[in-house]
């Protein structure tokens, strides 16, 4: 095997910049299947009335008549690849409810902390929130503070702050559900 005649460039990890490790990638299915749980719960109208796949309804409407826990478990990992074709913001829309307004209030406040101070506001809602992980936390977190630096435009900040906001709701979300 020939040995590569140069080293790794700055270039070379700047192309994979922004992208997710297998591991972030397997939790985030983890994050969309407890999410599918919460969605699965929902009422089969409101379900039907979902603006995603029909794939996806008829999984969530599927896991209603499963009664096997090891067959509900697989259900909600496939649902779970499936919400990754989906916007967040849209799912999560359809789960706030259930938070109510007052609730999303302080997780925006969450949010703004986050950004203000960083890394002791992560621990502390670290702590709070079991389903929540510092390095994801601090990966929205970092690509926040290069918008900012780079002076990006403010669609591209907005979008990094509506993902951080998005995490945080959702970690809220199945930290909740699951006390």
């Amino acid at each position: 095997m020939a040995r590569r005649p140069n080293r790794f460039t700055d270039e070379d990890f700047e192309s994979l910049d922004g992208r997710a490790s297998k591991t972030e990638q397997k939790k985030a299915v983890q994050r969309m299947a407890a999410l599918g749980e919460q969605l699965a719960e929902l009422p089969k109208k409101q379900i039907e009335a979902l603006p995603v796949e029909e794939r996806l309804i008829e999984a969530l409407l599927d896991v209603q008549l499963i009664s096997s826990f090891e067959a509900r478990r697989r259900q909600f990992q496939r649902i779970g690849k499936l919400l990754r074709n989906e916007d967040e913001t849209v799912i999560l829309s359809y789960l706030t409810p259930k938070q109510g307004m007052k609730k999303t209030a302080q997780l925006q406040r969450w949010v703004d902390r986050i950004i203000a101070q960083g890394d002791p506001v992560i621990n502390e809602f670290t702590k709070m929130h079991n389903a929540a992980e510092r390095h994801t936390l601090r990966q929205h977190l970092l690509r926040i503070q290069r918008d900012v630096t780079k002076a990006a435009p403010p669609e591209e900040l907005e979008a990094s702050k509506l993902k951080l906001f998005n995490y945080v709701q959702q970690v809220a979300l199945i930290s909740d559900n699951s006390k």
